[in-house]
């Protein structure tokens, strides 16, 4: 399912929407060298660092599905976002604030993250769009930084989750698309997840049994391109992070296809959003301690006083 409303000056791509093509299969397996990809998780909480978003890594199921490509997926330890306002995301431009203004580290972004450099930014939040009639599970900038999941992915396949979402958005980040580059196919990867067989278990991804989640060699081609890889471990990247300020993305931006953006788009352009529309699916909590990052707008010691004052007259029950 997809989200219904939307705002006429962003072009999005929806769920629904995708067409069903044939697939030549995955890829060749060619011997290629391993490229890496770091991803920040980061679980937003409400101001008081109370209720958080759970954390839905599925690490070994993404890890396995990327390694058809040679590319080597590490989680860094979670960092912690304590703003009550991102634990819902109610719109493309606060999914576009996330990822885009502020300095470096902002939001709980990792301080070496850019647009169009790693670590991706892996945002965990309770909702996403949740006023659309419709289900959103997972949103992802193509070919660029940032990721917003939603924790109900938690719930689906009777509590099993959505194992491949991760894997599915990185792909976007990574410049994939429902359609373009052979997907389609109900075993790939990037096919939209209302069509899309999803593995209820690691034995279901390809090699392995029903072989789900293939990539197809022009999909391996260009996501191993994307400057979100590295051809070694570690943070340091190829290419020195930009100290250039990056501006939040203006809301009057033109629309844009999701296969028109051209390499070194000004980053003054807003690109456009992909809706992975899913059924509610499951996820997996890490057991590393997340690390606070006070970024947020947290409630004022004058607001915290009134309302403590206020619930101390309320009657008991």
């Amino acid at each position: 399912m997809v989200k219904l409303a939307f705002k006429p000056q962003y072009w999005l791509v929806y769920g629904l929407s995708a067409v069903l093509v044939s697939c030549s299969g995955g890829g060749s397996g060619a011997n290629r060298p391993t490229r890496f990809v770091n991803v920040q998780p980061i679980q937003v909480c409400d101001d008081f660092g109370l209720i958080c978003a759970d954390l839905a890594l599925f690490e070994a199921a993404t890890r396995k599905i990327w390694a058809q490509a040679n590319i080597d997926v590490s989680f860094l330890s979670p960092n912690r976002l304590n703003a009550s306002r991102f634990l819902t995301i109610d719109s493309q431009a606060e999914f576009a604030e996330l990822s885009f203004a502020g300095g470096a580290g902002a939001f709980g972004r990792n301080p070496l993250s850019t647009r169009s450099t790693g670590p991706i930014s892996l945002w965990f939040v309770e909702s996403i769009f949740p006023l659309g009639g419709a289900s959103t599970l997972g949103l992802g900038w193509i070919g660029q930084n940032g990721i917003v999941i939603d924790d109900d992915i938690l719930a689906f396949n009777n509590g099993i989750g959505r194992l491949d979402t991760v894997a599915h958005e990185i792909g976007h980040n990574l410049g994939l698309t429902h359609e373009g580059f052979g997907a389609g196919g109900a075993n790939n990867l990037m096919t939209d997840g209302s069509f899309r067989n999803s593995p209820s278990s690691l034995s279901d991804i390809t090699p392995d049994g029903a072989r789900l989640d293939r990539l197809t060699d022009r999909q391996i081609e260009e996501a191993r391109g994307n400057p979100l890889t590295r051809s070694s471990p570690g943070l340091s990247g190829d290419v020195a992070p930009s100290n250039l300020p990056v501006e939040p993305p203006r809301l009057d931006a033109p629309a844009l296809s999701p296969d028109a953006i051209a390499a070194g788009e000004p980053l003054a352009a807003l690109p456009p959003v992909l809706d992975l529309a899913l059924q509610p699916e499951a996820a997996f909590a890490d057991p590393t301690p997340p690390r606070s990052i006070p970024n947020g707008p947290a409630m004022g010691l004058m607001t915290a006083v009134l309302l403590a004052g206020y619930l101390s007259w309320q009657p008991r029950r």
